[in-house]
């Protein structure tokens, strides 16, 4: 009687997995953030809620453009006209409107709003030097605090992700929503970690089935529309 060696291959291929089209559990997330916008007065009215800069216009055009032939279920963005006037660029090529949220808006940052952040930012303030390296948004003077906008910025996109399994969505929304996400479902220390180009594109699956939720990063901060980031000097 012949058998088969143990552990021995049989006649059967097996094709390497691939990314694949999105599953039926599994919501594809574009979170992009908004064009460039405008230089500010800090303390100034139109500091609370800048419009894009020209050249954000420009910016927001360009990804509309990008992804015309993509097949976006939904457009969503924070309640801010930058990120609002992003997603409406995207959504006009879609035939959606856009449905905005608060909880999508940067993080709250307390005596730093206003147009102050830029301030110490531009200055290089001491203070904000300091701030820099602990990579989190603990310690601003009334700000909202790391934990919590990491558990917002989560809720609300993950409850998008829950209406629109087997879809793709976009979400148009702010640097430090985008680095604050990717820093929860990573579990990273830091939510200041990544540099956010204008109008680019992270793209997460977001899956929901019976053993619980899972996450995939698919793609961080393609800006190709833009510019080609790997050989741009």
């Amino acid at each position: 009687m012949t058998t088969t060696p143990p552990n021995s291959p049989d006649a059967t291929s097996v094709p390497q997995p691939t990314l694949g089209a999105t599953s039926a559990d599994t919501c594809k997330v574009l979170l992009i953030r908004h064009g460039r916008s405008a230089d500010i007065v800090p303390g100034s009215d139109e500091s609370i809620d800048p419009p894009l800069h020209a050249e954000g216009v420009l910016q927001a055009v360009a990804v509309g453009e990008r992804l015309k032939s993509a097949p976006i279920a939904a457009v969503y963005s924070s309640h801010l006209e930058r990120a609002h006037h992003t997603a409406r660029e995207i959504a006009k090529h879609h035939g959606v409107a856009v449905t905005a949220f608060e909880d999508l808006e940067e993080v709250r940052m307390g005596d730093w709003s206003h147009g102050e952040f830029r301030r110490l930012a531009a200055t290089q303030d001491p203070i904000f030097v300091e701030w820099v390296k602990t990579g989190r948004w603990d310690g601003i003077p009334n700000g909202e605090g790391d934990q919590e906008f990491r558990e917002r910025v989560a809720r609300i996109i993950e409850d998008i992700a829950t209406q629109h399994k087997g879809e793709t969505v976009v979400i148009a929304c702010h640097g430090g929503v985008i680095n604050a996400y990717l820093a929860h479902i990573l579990g990273t220390e830091r939510s200041l970690w990544m540099m956010v180009e204008n109008t680019s594109i992270s793209t997460v699956a977001i899956g929901t089935n019976s053993s619980g939720s899972n996450h995939h990063v698919l793609g961080l901060n393609d800006c190709s529309h833009l510019y080609d980031m790997a050989t741009r000097t």
